[in-house]
């Protein structure tokens, strides 16, 4: 499958730019309805550098297109401060110990953009089918979200707010904000444990009732928000910028229930990349998983 016989097509969501791919239309069965899996890219980064991604997805699952029960469609867009949304390239940016690299508002910029793209990705449930089929042509019958790095922090953000994520494959990513952050901020001196301008009041308020570790996530029971839902959890042993062990606590407590769905998939020598068997495995979940009713 070549990168040109899968269909991509930009639409203008209420200003917020996004790029929705889909197989080509040789392959697809408009009486099947469809699946919208949203895919997020890392920081510093834009939506088109997760196209070679969604192009081995495509190539991985045409395949068994005819034998599954949902078609796939993936929904691209840039987060918050990056890409065509960039306001200020700083913000982007971690501490640093040259002042005049250093971002002092780092741990508050990381959060809100995370967070904020989560946000985003419940406007755009709300939204998109009116853009996508607006004579009610296909049926939407699901919602993922897959994301690298800040995508996968937003993945496990929207895992636990929204309830219509139903599928989540954070990749490179971690659940627990104050335990990744914390690591980073010793290194320069700085402590998550009391308010101060790198981490104000209000700030860790948002974070310990909003992050996913605040959630009852270990309960058996539909008072867990991801009780009933899909994961895919992809992570490198090696990764020296998000190190699973920021993840593990949170991730091996996870409970889905009976008819949820947790694969997890560490592997061993990887760093901060998407490997080649991470994508493999991604696309194994969805066509096995996700694309059968």
């Amino acid at each position: 499958m070549s990168l040109t016989s899968f269909n991509k097509e930009t639409l203008n969501i209420g200003g917020l730019p996004v790029q929705v791919y889909s197989a080509s239309s040789t392959s697809l069965d408009f009486s099947k309805p469809v699946f919208v899996l949203f895919f997020l890219h890392g920081r510093s980064g834009r939506a088109d550098h997760v196209e070679p991604v969604i192009k081995s997805v495509y190539d991985d699952i045409v395949g068994s297109a005819k034998f599954l029960d949902q078609d796939l469609v993936i929904v691209t867009f840039d987060h918050r401060n990056h890409g065509g949304r960039l306001i200020d390239e700083l913000a982007n940016q971690g501490w640093n110990e040259d002042e005049s690299k250093s971002n002092i508002r780092h741990g508050i910029d990381m959060f809100a953009i995370q967070d904020g793209s989560a946000r985003d990705v419940s406007f755009l449930i709300d939204y998109l089918p009116a853009y996508l089929y607006p004579e009610s042509e296909r049926k939407i019958t699901g919602w993922g979200l897959a994301g690298i790095s800040l995508g996968g922090h937003s993945t496990w953000t929207a895992l636990a707010k929204e309830p219509r994520i139903q599928v989540g494959i954070p990749i490179i990513g971690c659940p627990d904000y104050l335990s990744l952050i914390s690591e980073r901020a010793a290194k320069f001196g700085i402590s998550v444990d009391s308010a101060s301008k790198h981490f104000p009041e209000s700030l860790l308020k948002l974070i310990k009732e909003g992050s996913p570790p605040s959630t009852p996530y270990l309960a058996q029971d539909a008072s867990n928000p991801f009780f009933g839902k899909k994961v895919l959890v992809l992570s490198g042993g090696a990764d020296p910028l998000v190190p699973w062990n920021a993840s593990q606590n949170f991730v091996d407590g996870l409970e889905v229930g009976i008819g949820g769905y947790k694969k997890v998939v560490v592997q061993p020598d990887a760093g901060h990349k998407v490997t080649a068997e991470m994508i493999a495995e991604m696309s194994e979940f969805l066509r096995g998983v996700v694309l059968r009713a």
